[in-house]
């Protein structure tokens, strides 16, 4: 079985060094980049061709929402998983308006990360429906 691909794409390098490392101990799991911002996202997606980008939303010069707006439309097939510090939903509401494949909090980014890329890049907790209560 061909090892899935990851790009990481988060601007702060010791997050990105922490989940590589991590990622890099899973089995049949490929780190194949690593990008910095929406841009270089952009640009390693051209180049690498990963299977699952984890996504940083904060970013410079592009958000990565904006990215996984584009990445979902160049290439549907991908999964985009969002990966944020920040629980707010609106945030949730944006991932899914990108629709970003998942959400993932950064406090439980490694058992999420595990679970879903060891289940062969399914994701077991999708990107959540807002709850809307009507008056």
């Amino acid at each position: 079985m061909e090892p899935i691909k990851v790009l990481i794409a988060d601007d702060h390098k010791d997050f990105r060094k922490v989940v590589r490392d991590f990622l890099n101990r899973l089995p049949n799991i490929s780190v194949v980049g690593e990008a910095i911002d929406g841009f270089d996202v952009i640009e390693k997606m051209e180049q690498l061709d990963p299977d699952i980008v984890l996504m940083d939303i904060a970013m410079p010069h592009r958000n990565g929402l904006d990215a996984t707006r584009i990445i979902k439309q160049r290439w549907p097939g991908k999964k985009v998983f969002i990966a944020t510090m920040n629980d707010d939903p609106m945030y949730r509401l944006q991932a899914q308006q990108v629709k970003a494949d998942g959400f993932i909090l950064k406090s439980s980014l490694k058992p999420t990360l595990e679970a879903t890329l060891c289940n062969g890049g399914q994701m077991t907790v999708p990107v959540p429906p807002l709850i809307v209560k009507h008056r």
